[in-house]
């Protein structure tokens, strides 16, 4: 499946969910879809509190997004969340 190692490394690695919740993104990547794992990533990624991507971070969700053939503005609304150090 296309995407499917990107999409199971970003999940595993947003340390601010729950070990549960990561662990069932990672069963719908593999079960469903890895678009839809992604997108419910993105989503809890933008109802987070206190939650920051590095640079690094969202260049690899743009690139997972790119892969997957979204539009610009899939993976943008989590683009607020950049550090700008």
């Amino acid at each position: 499946m296309a995407c499917l190692d990107a999409v199971v490394a970003e999940i595993e690695a947003t340390r601010f969910l729950a070990p549960d919740v990561r662990a069932a993104l990672v069963d719908c990547a593999r079960r469903c879809t890895p678009d839809l794992a992604f997108r419910v990533l993105l989503r809890a990624i933008s109802c987070a509190t206190d939650v920051s991507l590095s640079p690094d971070q969202y260049t690899r969700l743009e690139a997972i997004g790119s892969a997957l053939q979204y539009g610009e503005f899939v993976v943008d609304f989590v683009k607020y969340l950049v550090e700008n150090d």
